[in-house]
């Protein structure tokens, strides 16, 4: 990026942002390695546009200017404004739950999940889930990687002592889903999930289909059906878009 200052403004935004609470001026400057008087300048900038807000003494949070940022984004982002609508109709015909995402920087990105706020403690999108504990990732970096590598990036989200799924059931996975060009997992509690890659002007995302086979009474191989056809559908309207 030319512009050293945009680039500088764009890393202390994300790092804000990521961060559990709000950050201290400290923090920011070792996570960054930038002076504090920079970063106290390019923050106070960022309050000033509305993207960060002042929590205490040289302390930062998001403000409500991000949350708009990405509100419109997901409005106006291609795949998401294309695909969203498709896939929420075909979820609630099939009784089932829904996620699209990708993955940016090392972190998963979803761009819809239907069940996003099931969790009754749980008062946000669902964007900590680890790589190595995504079928979406798993199927994204399938397709993207050599199976090596993509190990190698899954590896790298999983916290020190954390061996589950452990490397072996990890590369098993990435091989059937280069493989097959899908995966399908069954999970305790009889839980399953079907996921199919979804390509986009050069990008990888992952499209699921999930659910409790107890509860709906699913058949797995007319789920698998179900979400081919939903792909297919979904990649014409991509190409008629790119066109």
């Amino acid at each position: 990026m030319k512009n050293k200052t945009v680039e500088k403004c764009f890393a202390v935004l994300e790092a804000v942002t990521m961060h559990e609470g709000a950050v201290s001026l400290k923090e920011l400057s070792a996570r960054l390695n930038m002076p504090p008087g920079t970063l106290s300048r390019l923050a106070s900038d960022l309050v000033e546009a509305g993207y960060l807000a002042k929590s205490g003494y040289h302390r930062w949070e998001p403000a409500l200017g991000v949350v708009r940022l990405g509100q419109n984004a997901m409005s106006h982002f291609p795949p998401a404004a294309q695909i969203n609508p498709l896939l929420r109709q075909r979820a609630a015909e099939l009784g089932v739950e829904a996620a699209l995402g990708g993955i940016d920087r090392g972190q998963l990105v979803y761009l819809y999940r239907s069940n996003a706020y099931a969790d009754s403690d749980r008062a946000h999108l669902p964007c900590r889930v680890p790589l190595y504990r995504s079928n979406i990732a798993i199927m994204v970096l399938a397709k993207s990687l050599e199976v090596g590598m993509a190990l190698d990036v899954l590896r790298a989200s999983r916290p020190p002592g954390e061996f589950d799924p452990d490397d072996a059931t990890l590369r098993e996975l990435l091989i059937s889903a280069a493989k097959e060009g899908y995966l399908v997992r069954r999970e305790g509690g009889g839980r399953w999930n079907i996921c199919f890659p979804v390509e986009f002007d050069g990008a990888v995302f992952g499209l699921s289909l999930f659910g409790d086979g107890a509860e709906h009474g699913t058949k797995l191989d007319r789920m698998l059906f179900e979400t081919s056809l939903l792909c297919g559908r979904i990649h014409s309207q991509l190409r008629r878009l790119a066109t």
